[in-house]
């Protein structure tokens, strides 16, 4: 049996533990370099990944990693893990970000560099555990472990405002953990009643039949959970707190990977585990995800803060992403996936971006700035491509995520499609306003006139994600691809047919629920 899944989830755990352990405290050389290390040695390791993949009849499918031992027998619980397309890319963006984002606390982290390296590193373990679990018990113990390095990344580095911003946060994560809580002991008793044995497999309890009344209450927890870490309007509010106080590559993780997973939560736990609560509850959960969209970019608006400018943007991209999750059309679907990476790449360097400023300026607040392009031009064209990629310029990443999820949900919602589209528009007043009171116009603060332009270490840090928004705005066929096999099993949960798919030569589909272990 293959331990290449654990080894991705163990090692930056160990590695993290570690450098905790076995760093002094006024050592900051060795959490640096062993972070780094462990990040980059991870990152490379994550692109086995993409290895021994085939075409189907659907498209691209990816080699079907998985590990599945028992663990605590007398519940029906084990240690399953698995990769499918849904998850595939999202790890490979995590193991990545992770180095990026230690790689850019290299010189900011200035005490306590052990404590800072080490979270860092247990965060991305237990994020990809959160994207490998294919048990609901485990799901929930790599949810928790995600969660606390978390907390003491912003209680212990916060900005001089984190205090209110850690409360809002502890208090917004313990209710949605326990809300799941519930939610997956009640699907576990439900296991019981109907088949005589604990079970919290997810092929065990995909199709399960539950009672209306229970079964609509217990997705409604698991809503509520995911909801909260996918920012979904009105439970978005710890969102701007959170990442205008946390250090900027802590932010620019947490924008990348963690505030993704609470919509994987619903694509892969909440809505095909609960199907008929789904399908009754989407157009209302729908509706709270286009009101996000709308009244996120109207805040971005009004902010003088480039960090919650980015914040709420950040809300509102989110909004549209949970309309395509909340959409049951296979361009939706695909398209979610998809700007989950999309959203990732753009809106994380935009906070790198910021942390630069913030570095550079000592103030993130836009009217500190003006006519930084005179004296940053190299960072001024890194900071127009990251702008043109977040407001979904064709042939940048984030046009093609939005324009598939667009284009689904609007079979389902079309008055709420048509009003999601809005953000495209206002996307682009908040974000080039933003470049134009930053960049152009005369230099007005003397201290604009002496900041210096980005560092080879800076640029070294953005090319990857430049590279990387190109690539899947000009070609996303190879990952939209790999996504399309695992939509089609998730449309059959529902009992749905997929639409028209993307080209591909036809080839036998594994029927859904069907899964084959690697030995």
């Amino acid at each position: 049996m293959s331990f290449y899944l654990t080894l991705l989830i163990a090692f930056p755990l160990l590695a993290g533990l570690a450098v905790m352990l076995f760093s002094q405290p006024e050592d900051g050389d060795f959490p640096r370099w062993a972070a780094l290390v462990a990040a980059v040695g991870n990152a490379l390791a994550s692109l086995g990944l993409l290895t021994g993949a085939e075409v189907g009849q659907y498209g691209w499918v990816l080699r079907n990693f998985e590990e599945k031992r028992a663990w605590v027998e007398a519940f029906g619980i084990h240690y399953w893990l698995r990769v499918d397309g849904f998850s595939a890319f999202l790890i490979l963006l995590t193991t990545v970000a992770t180095a990026v984002a230690v790689a850019a606390s290299w010189s900011s982290v200035k005490s306590r560099a052990h404590i800072y390296f080490g979270c860092i590193l247990a965060l991305s373990g237990g994020m990809i555990g959160v994207l490998a679990a294919a048990d609901l018990f485990l799901f929930y113990v790599f949810w928790e472990v995600m969660l606390l390095p978390a907390l003491f990344l912003l209680g212990i580095f916060g900005g001089p405002e984190r205090r209110p911003a850690l409360y809002k946060f502890v208090i917004y994560t313990m209710v949605g953990s326990l809300l799941m809580l519930v939610g997956v002991v009640f699907l576990g008793a439900q296991h019981l009643s109907a088949r005589g044995s604990w079970n919290f497999g997810f092929d065990a309890l995909y199709g399960l039949p539950l009672s209306s009344g229970p079964a609509f209450w217990a997705f409604l927890t698991f809503v509520a959970a995911f909801a909260i870490k996918a920012a979904l309007f009105p439970f978005h509010t710890w969102l701007p707190a959170a990442y205008s106080q946390a250090p900027m590559p802590v932010t620019f993780l947490l924008s990348a990977v963690m505030a993704k997973l609470g919509v994987y939560g619903l694509l892969r736990i909440a809505l095909p585990m609960f199907p008929e609560a789904a399908q009754a509850a989407a157009p209302a959960l729908a509706a709270l995800a286009v009101a996000g969209v709308i009244y996120a970019a109207f805040t971005a608006l009004a902010q003088d803060d480039a960090r919650l400018l980015v914040a709420y943007a950040s809300i509102s991209h989110l909004g549209v992403i949970l309309l395509g999750a909340f959409s049951f059309s296979q361009q939706a679907v695909v398209g979610t996936v998809f700007h989950l990476l999309g959203h990732a790449v753009t809106t994380g360097a935009l906070f790198l971006l910021v942390g630069f400023m913030a570095e550079r300026r000592g103030s993130t607040l836009i009217s500190d700035w003006g006519g930084a392009a005179r004296v940053m031009p190299v960072f001024a064209t890194f900071f127009m491509v990251m702008m043109l990629a977040a407001v979904g310029l064709p042939g940048l990443s984030a046009f093609v995520g939005e324009f598939l999820i667009l284009l689904g949900a609007y079979r389902d919602h079309q008055v709420l499609a048509a009003l999601a589209a809005t953000s495209i528009i206002l996307g682009a007043a908040y974000t080039l306003w933003w470049y134009q009171r930053t960049m152009f116009g005369p230099v007005t603060q003397p201290e604009v006139a002496r900041l210096p332009d980005l560092t080879m270490r800076e640029g070294a840090l953005l090319m990857p994600i430049v590279a990387a928004v190109v690539a899947l705005g000009i070609y996303p066929q190879p990952v939209i691809s790999a996504i399309t096999p695992a939509s089609v099993t998730y449309l059959a949960y529902f009992g749905m047919k997929p639409d028209e798919a993307p080209t591909a030569p036809p080839q036998k589909l594994d029927p859904p629920g069907h899964h084959s272990s690697e030995h």
